[in-house]
């Protein structure tokens, strides 16, 4: 199901497949990546991602050196969303 945007009353679609959102505690150190879809709504522009899978990519505590080499390529190609939780 596609998300919907409420006060344009429209589907989102599918704008890129693959973002990556890196989710941070509340410590300094970094936490989970999670591979995600974004979606765009046509009407106003909102964006948001969705499409979660049911476990991270990677987690900082358990994958170090592939969350720091993952991490660092997305950054740089500009594909990466943080957020703390």
């Amino acid at each position: 199901m596609r998300p919907v945007c409420v006060p344009c009353k429209r589907e989102m679609a599918c704008s890129k497949t693959g973002r990556v959102l890196e989710l941070l505690s509340p410590a300094p150190d970094p936490y989970e990546l999670w591979s995600c879809d974004e979606w765009t709504c046509a009407g106003c522009g909102a964006v948001v991602l969705s499409g979660y899978g049911r476990h991270a990519m990677f987690a900082a505590l358990t994958d170090g050196p592939d969350y720091a080499a993952l991490r660092a390529y997305e950054a740089h190609v500009n594909n990466i969303v943080t957020i703390e939780v």
